[in-house]
């Protein structure tokens, strides 16, 4: 699978360019894009569905207008491991604030809170969700990640769970907040395929993951491409 956000779709026009030539894009089962848009009237998921080829499929939910773009999460399939009766949109803004601090919540008065969503894509024997935790707020977006394990665990039992999407874990990898998101993952069995990147952005800094759950192969490796398309890295899992 891959995991790409994609910066509102600015330059769409490269995405394509590097979905249809590059080989990293060519057979995958699952594509997770966050901060997709609408160009022309027409989702960007469905342009890049498009240029994949015939066999896949597509959904994109709007969390929000920002700078009078649509900001949206989607996810591209092939055809087959899901319907459209097995899409959902989860919400990430119904956060317990009684955990954050005082200092985070002025924060949080002071600067407005971004919308944010999940989809969640599920089968007898997949389940997948795509995730967009906001850029503000530490325990924020620790809750919006535990609010995905929530839903995770409240769901029938399948034999795959992958979750994958940009964490905006921005600053020190040291920080003790990403410590108790790898901890909330790692309670939850989840195993962070991602773990060996060292940079998903062109600041340098690891923002973007992808956790799996049930039947994992212990034979499993990630890695990005350098595409001048995004301010994000295009980030692949292969298991």
């Amino acid at each position: 699978m891959c995991s790409w956000n994609i910066l509102l779709g600015i330059r769409l026009a490269k995405v394509l360019e590097a979905v249809r030539d590059l080989r990293d894009f060519h057979d995958l089962d699952l594509f997770a894009l966050q901060e997709a848009s609408v160009h022309d009237g027409r989702p960007d998921a469905a342009a890049i569905a498009e240029a994949m080829g015939p066999a896949y499929e597509y959904f994109q939910a709007t969390a929000q207008m920002f700078r009078a773009r649509e900001q949206a999460n989607a996810l591209i399939w092939r055809r087959g491991l899901f319907s459209s009766s097995e899409l959902h949109v989860l919400s990430l803004d119904e956060v317990d604030v009684s955990r954050f601090t005082r200092v985070e919540r002025a924060i949080l008065r002071a600067i407005p809170p971004q919308k944010r969503i999940a989809i969640r894509a599920e089968s007898p024997d997949l389940r997948a969700y795509v995730m967009h935790l906001d850029v503000v707020g530490f325990t924020r977006r620790l809750e919006q990640f535990r609010a995905i394990l929530t839903d995770m665990r409240s769901r029938p039992p399948v034999g795959l769970t992958l979750i994958a999407g940009d964490l905006n874990t921005i600053g020190p990898p040291r920080l003790q907040l990403w410590r108790r998101i790898r901890q909330s993952a790692h309670e939850a069995g989840l195993v962070e395929l991602t773990h060996g990147l060292k940079r998903t952005h062109w600041t340098a800094q690891k923002l973007d993951a992808i956790y799996a759950a049930g039947k994992i192969s212990a034979r499993h490796h990630a890695w990005t491409r350098s595409v001048r398309a995004s301010d994000h890295l295009p980030v692949f899992a292969e298991l």
